[in-house]
């Protein structure tokens, strides 16, 4: 179960730090009337998240 979740977690943190603006799209941006953009420090908090993601599915595979 460990390795199904490590995997989860390695596929979302990755994609929260390659297309941020895709999660933005996905969370935020259904909020807004109009067409704006994410500011530069929620790329960068969603950035940090993928990257505590992808480290904790790692931990997850190798069961640390």
């Amino acid at each position: 179960m460990e390795f199904i979740m490590g995997i989860f977690l390695f596929v979302i943190g990755g994609i929260m730090l390659i297309k941020p603006k895709t999660i933005w799209k996905f969370a935020e941006s259904w909020k807004l009337k109009t067409k704006a953009e994410p500011t530069e420090l929620y790329i960068i908090l969603i950035r940090l998240v993928g990257c505590l993601l992808v480290i904790g599915g790692i931990c997850a595979i190798l069961q640390l």
